[in-house]
């Protein structure tokens, strides 16, 4: 029965039908469940989406909260120029409302006068990199104000020109800073050309009185006078000197300062300029008792190529400051190669300068080289000065491409080091042409720094040398002082040389036996003259030498014309120059007038004396043509100057206008040299005239023409 009933066919049909339902129902089930998971996703989608809707408008409203309040004024305009934005700032700026301000043409108000630009044009957009700035005037709500405005184009999704965006940036403040800084720039330029006229006047003020002080002292000084007013003649000479040096020092600063000043190249003789410099200071030191030496080392090059002048400049600036500073021992002056560069062209020479002097603190070191710094300061300070000279050696080693270094010990001394690149001549003469290879030498000198620069000088010859005061057997060689303890060396086979200083009284030749005199600072040629020379020779020169002895007055001077063993020897008596010149001068100050005449006269000439430019050309007017032979020419004179007189003297016929004319003036500035020259002068001396100067201008110019003649 149970088979048949599950056989039956309603059962089947039963049975097939729940089948199917429960199909239906799990279709429908499953399909639920998909729906429910594709609803679920949905949700995350627009949960997401609406997240980054919020973020989208967050973005939004900081961007025009950015635009809006960023302080620029931003607006775009289209092709037409019509615009299509404008941020808040444009329509406070203008005063403009957004909607009366969009979709029309804008073009900003500008100051009565002003030029217009054409803000919001697509000139100069078409070429990279796309953007145009400048700046502009404008009137806003708040009056007339500066804008920098930039532009640039803006392009669709296929890259064609759509729209112009402007941005302006109120720069008034800026603009009224760089007019104030302007104005500032002015001022300081003028004051510094008022500054520059200020100096070169008061140099020709000072100058042209002190023209009159330094040569009258220097013919007293020539006249017959007592010890104690020569001493005091002397010390007006100095003071003087002293005077003039500030007033360089000033100029050259100023100069410096105002880059009006040029630099030369020419070769010259580094040991001659070494020799030179030492000479011109050394009776400053000896008057104070202390010593000066200056070697050369054999390793430099004899000629070098550079300025020879501003180098003596740096020379003498930083020896007399040496000399100043010390009060006992010496100061020595040496040039070596600096070790440390190198090249094919060029010798990068060090000179040193060392002192035995009051020293330097570690800070005055880093200071000492600042405009107007004093080694010593306050007001009980021993030593004067203006504190520019080591400033100006600095400015002046660094315009030739080197650099000026010191290192000091208070209480002990300084050393300043000049390194400079110079280039080298080729040249065939050596410095020191003589060897005393295995020569014992025996350099007895009190002297330190003159005992160390003999000794060095005979090392590099290659000799043996001792320095000691005692007599040392076996010594060919023999350097000592004219002194006391001299006869220790009496009696000696060696060669023996006297060392002394200008002016000095040389013992009896009868007395002791010696090869010749050398003279303090020793000249490396007049030492190399001495061992050279033959026995002949020798016997000569020490005959010349004691008569000079007996014939030089002791004086402090340093001038080593009269010095003993001079190189230069007199000129002969068939090459001298002869024949009296006829010698115009235009000076209007009195005793400037007088010292240029008795110089003329002094040095064989007939000096006219005229006191302006008028009468300078009055009498060569009225003189025969070829009367006068030069003309001296004050530049600053009344009625007319000395420019001018220039000017009208070469447009006279050329036997009058072809005069060689001298410029004779207190101005020492290179545009005040080159002005004289413009006018049509030929030469020029600066106040205070040296007679030496005066009477080589002189014959400088005998017998010539001027080539500026008219």
């Amino acid at each position: 029965m149970t088979v048949a009933l599950l056989t039956h066919p309603l059962f089947l049909l039963l049975c097939a039908g729940c089948f199917a339902a429960i199909c239906a129902a799990l279709a429908l089930y499953f399909r639920a469940r998909q729906n429910a998971v594709e609803i679920e996703h949905l949700h995350g989608e627009v949960e997401r989406l609406n997240d980054v809707t919020w973020e989208l408008k967050e973005s939004e409203e900081r961007f025009r909260d950015l635009v809006a309040n960023q302080g620029d004024v931003i607006l775009r305009k289209d092709l037409k120029g019509a615009l299509t934005f404008v941020n808040q700032v444009f329509c406070d700026t203008f005063e403009l409302g957004r909607n009366d301000a969009l979709g029309k043409i804008f073009i900003p108000p500008l100051p009565e006068g002003d030029t217009p630009r054409m803000l919001g044009s697509f000139t100069g957009l078409s070429l990279p990199p796309y953007r145009v700035r400048y700046d502009q005037r404008i009137v806003t709500a708040r009056g007339p104000r500066w804008f920098v405005w930039e532009e640039f184009a803006i392009r669709d999704d296929e890259g064609h020109l759509s729209e112009i965006q402007t941005v302006g940036r109120d720069i008034t403040d800026r603009k009224e800073t760089e007019e104030r800084l302007g104005d500032a720039l002015e001022r300081a330029q003028a004051a510094n050309r008022s500054k520059g006229q200020f100096l070169a006047t008061m140099s020709h003020e000072i100058r042209t009185p002190m023209n009159g002080v330094l040569g009258m002292i220097g013919f007293l000084l020539d006249t017959e006078l007592t010890p104690a007013q020569k001493s005091h003649a002397r010390a007006v000479q100095r003071s003087g000197e002293a005077l003039l040096t500030i007033i360089n020092d000033i100029l050259d600063f100023s100069k410096i300062e105002s880059g009006k000043f040029n630099l030369t190249a020419a070769p010259f003789d580094i040991g001659t300029l070494i020799e030179q410099a030492c000479e011109l200071m050394a009776a400053s030191a000896f008057e104070k008792n202390i010593d000066l030496a200056g070697h050369v080392s054999a390793s430099v090059p004899p000629v070098l190529v550079g300025d020879e002048s501003r180098l003596r400049q740096i020379l003498i600036n930083l020896i007399g400051n040496a000399v100043k500073f010390t009060e006992r021992g010496g100061v020595f002056v040496s040039v070596d190669l600096d070790t440390d560069q190198s090249s094919d062209i060029s010798s990068a020479i060090v000179i040193t300068v060392e002192d035995t002097g009051i020293g330097l603190s570690e800070s005055a070191c880093e200071e000492i080289f600042a405009e107007f710094a004093q080694a010593e300061q306050g007001h009980a300070r021993r030593f004067g000065g203006t504190g520019l000279g080591l400033s100006i050696t600095r400015r002046l080693a660094q315009a030739m491409g080197g650099d000026v270094s010191v290192s000091s010990e208070e209480g002990v001394g300084s050393s300043f080091s000049v390194t400079l690149p110079l280039p080298t001549r080729a040249d065939d003469t050596q410095r020191l042409p003589i060897s005393l290879e295995g020569c014992k030498a025996q350099v007895a000198v009190e002297a330190p720094m003159t005992a160390r620069a003999v000794a060095a000088m005979l090392r590099e010859m290659g000799a043996l040398v001792t320095i000691s005061h005692d007599c040392l057997p076996g010594s060919e060689l023999i350097v000592t002082e004219v002194g006391p303890g001299l006869e220790k060396f009496d009696g000696h086979s060696a060669d023996i040389f006297l060392l002394t200083v200008p002016g000095a009284i040389l013992p009896e030749r009868s007395k002791y036996q010696f090869a010749g005199y050398l003279v303090r600072p020793v000249r490396t040629t007049s030492f190399v003259k001495h061992l050279t020379a033959t026995p002949e020779q020798r016997r000569n020169r020490q005959l010349e030498d004691e008569h000079k002895a007996e014939t030089v007055v002791p004086d402090d001077t340093g001038d080593r014309g009269d010095q003993l063993s001079a190189d230069a020897s007199p000129e002969p008596e068939s090459e001298r120059k002869t024949g009296t010149l006829q010698v115009l001068v235009a000076e209007d100050n009195e005793l400037n007038a007088t010292l240029t005449r008795m110089m003329v006269e002094r040095a064989g000439h007939v000096p006219t004396m005229v006191e302006s430019g008028v009468e300078a050309l009055a009498a060569l007017e009225e003189a025969a043509p070829g009367t006068f032979d030069v003309v001296f020419m004050d530049l600053h004179m009344p009625l007319m100057d000395g420019y001018e007189a220039t000017r009208r003297i070469r447009a006279l016929d050329p036997s009058r206008g072809a005069l060689p004319i001298v410029a004779l003036t207190a101005n020492v500035m290179a545009e005040d040299r080159k002005a004289c020259m413009d006018a049509g002068m030929d030469d020029y001396l600066s106040k205070p005239v040296d007679p030496a100067d005066l009477a080589a201008m002189l014959e400088t110019w005998r017998g010539k023409r001027s080539q500026n003649a008219a």
